[in-house]
């Protein structure tokens, strides 16, 4: 007769070893199962947690800036000093992917150049060794000024607002994907054939799909509507009047105004390498190397970002992002005329420059003596006066110069 069997199914258990790798049968009943509350997630939210999971953002990291510290590193080349024009970048990315690079350039333009407004007043010396003259060049002051914060409304150093990027037309003669400038196809200088000029996304296709191994893609950063000559005769004068007799050169250089883009390729990464570099500098193969990376490397400099100074209307009128150059210069001259009298060197931010203006007085001419009593203070500049007049005696010097006085003159 046996053993009467159940008819009914028994409940389903969470026992590892009795789990079948098979469907489980409907009519199981999950005794353990959590208790459903609520409504289940929707489409939308899952499906947009997947995509931020799956494609993260986009972020171009600009390449490092190449800023020179000017309290320690001076280059003077041609009597002018030197700064760090530009920033150099690779990315495999950008070889290949036109749509990434024209991010990326977009992302680089945001990113405004550093206008520097640098200032340097110098004079020789002649010294007598035995029956030798050696003439050596003296550094009186070299004042350095950043005026970037011009260059956005408001002194926002978030605002891209007056920013625009545009590429170069076709009249104009630049690098375009070739080792020497010229002219587009059928354009000369400025006569226009009606044929309009590529734009940005072109150019970035063109770029990725050239077969050349050696590529490189400039994003020039222009400042514009700025008038030197005004501010530069303007700062001259200033330190004129602190009776200065040295030689004045002012000059306004601007620090990380390129950006080139590299390809990956070997030759690129070690043309981009110092020791590399030094190697080849040290054992002449440069001879031999840079005719042949000028005529094998190929040039884009077809894209620019300007960055507005100020701006010219239709009636001539100019508007300014932020200030004139009149107006900047009233801001600072008591600032600069006084570290120009402290023979200060190093670049002087607005926090120091505000701490100088703040003085109660101007510090004493160079080569005078303050003690606060006017008698005093006029036997002392007498007395220095007939020292000056003696000495351009005694070299055969100029005696007006002497009788002039001041400071910073040739000796």
């Amino acid at each position: 007769m046996g053993i009467p069997r159940s008819t009914s199914t028994p409940g389903y258990r969470d026992d590892p070893d009795a789990v079948s790798l098979h469907t489980t049968p409907d009519d199981y009943t999950y005794d353990d199962a959590p208790e459903i509350t609520g409504l289940p997630p929707s489409y939308a939210d899952s499906e947009g947690e997947s995509a931020t999971a799956t494609a993260p953002l986009i972020r171009h990291i600009p390449p490092p800036s190449s800023r020179t510290d000017h309290n320690n590193q001076v280059t003077i080349s041609g009597g002018k000093p030197q700064v760090c024009e530009t920033q150099k970048l690779m990315d495999a990315r950008y070889d290949t992917d036109p749509v990434y690079l024209e991010e990326g350039i977009r992302s680089f333009a945001k990113e405004a150049p550093i206008p520097l407004v640098y200032i340097m007043g110098t004079h020789k010396e002649t010294v007598r060794r035995g029956d030798k003259k050696e003439t050596k060049h003296i550094t009186d002051f070299r004042i350095v000024l950043n005026m970037q914060r011009c260059l956005r409304r408001g002194f926002d150093d978030r605002d891209t607002s007056q920013m625009s990027l545009v590429t170069v037309e076709n009249g104009e003669k630049t690098h375009r994907g070739t080792f020497m400038k010229k002219r587009a196809p059928g354009f000369k200088q400025d006569i226009e054939i009606g044929t309009p000029k590529p734009e940005l996304k072109e150019w970035c296709h063109l770029f990725c799909a050239s077969s050349s191994m050696l590529r490189i893609f400039r994003l020039r950063r222009v400042v514009t509507g700025f008038d030197e000559t005004h501010l530069k005769n303007r700062i001259e004068g200033l330190l004129r009047s602190t009776n200065y007799r040295g030689s004045i050169s002012i000059i306004f250089p601007i620090e990380d105004k390129n950006v080139d883009i590299y390809t990956s390729s070997r030759i690129n990464q070690w043309r981009l390498k110092k020791w590399v570099c030094w190697i080849f500098y040290l054992t002449f193969l440069w001879i031999f190397t840079w005719p042949y990376l000028f005529f094998a490397t190929k040039r884009y400099g077809v894209v620019k970002a300007e960055w507005p100074f100020s701006t010219t209307d239709a009636h001539g009128n100019k508007r300014y992002t932020t200030v004139s150059e009149e107006q900047w210069f009233e801001k600072w001259h008591i600032g600069i005329r006084r570290l120009a009298l402290d023979r200060f060197e190093g670049e002087a931010s607005e926090e120091h420059l505000e701490g100088v203006i703040a003085r109660p007085a101007d510090p004493p001419m160079p080569g005078t003596i303050s003690t606060g009593h006017a008698g005093v203070d006029n036997a002392v500049g007498i007395l220095t006066q007939g020292f000056q007049v003696a000495s351009a005696i005694s070299r055969g010097g100029n005696l007006s110069r002497g009788l002039q006085g001041g400071w910073g003159y040739d000796t």
